[in-house]
């Protein structure tokens, strides 16, 4: 069966980008990539998200060079094989940025109050990445940088609300790579019927 179609062709193509061009995104594209976001569904209305965007370089390295050290202490335990050694052996590296030198850092935050913020800021995380892939731009979620919240300083600088906390950090740019399309294990699924 071809279920292939513009959507379909966005979901199975969209990548995690590690790698940016120099070229800026216009605050134009961004504003309407946001808008994409805040179309994804919110449980009871709330719509409990609010958005920082970064395009401070400057910014965007103190944050890597504070959350790096927080990222080798908490997987110093972990397991290592694979990409976790992997990633280690980068972020141990002293010019690696945890943004992958992406031109914005888009931080997604979620009303305390809100039930389930985290989902649906999530679910805003995804539209937007799904429709900054079909605008030819490239997103990645960065989960290390929730670490910039230990950091009182940064919070007050990003101006991080009291009523709010950081749920997702996508970078974003126009892509200096392709990727190639990762395997995909088959889902475990148990039907009931």
């Amino acid at each position: 069966m071809n279920d292939e179609n513009e959507v379909t062709r966005v979901i199975k193509g969209r990548r995690s980008i590690r790698n940016y061009s120099d070229r800026v995104v216009p605050d134009e594209l961004i504003e309407r990539l946001i808008d994409m976001g805040i179309h994804a569904p919110s449980a009871l209305a709330l719509f409990p998200w609010s958005f920082i965007v970064v395009k401070d370089k400057g910014m965007m390295k103190r944050i890597s060079e504070y959350v790096k050290p927080q990222i080798l202490a908490e997987l110093k335990n972990a397991k290592r094989v694979g990409m976790t050694q992997r990633y280690l052996d980068m972020v141990g590296e002293e010019r690696f940025s945890i943004f992958y030198n992406a031109p914005c850092l888009l931080l997604i935050l979620g009303k305390n109050d809100a039930p389930i913020a985290d989902v649906d800021c999530a679910l805003c995380a995804q539209n937007i990445m799904l429709a900054a892939h079909s605008m030819d731009l490239g997103t990645c979620w960065i989960g290390s940088a929730r670490h910039l919240e230990k950091n009182p300083g940064l919070v007050e600088e990003l101006g991080i609300p009291d009523e709010y906390h950081l749920v997702s950090s996508l970078v974003l740019g126009y892509p200096a790579e392709k990727p190639e399309k990762p395997a995909r294990p088959e889902p475990s699924v148990n039907w009931i019927k």
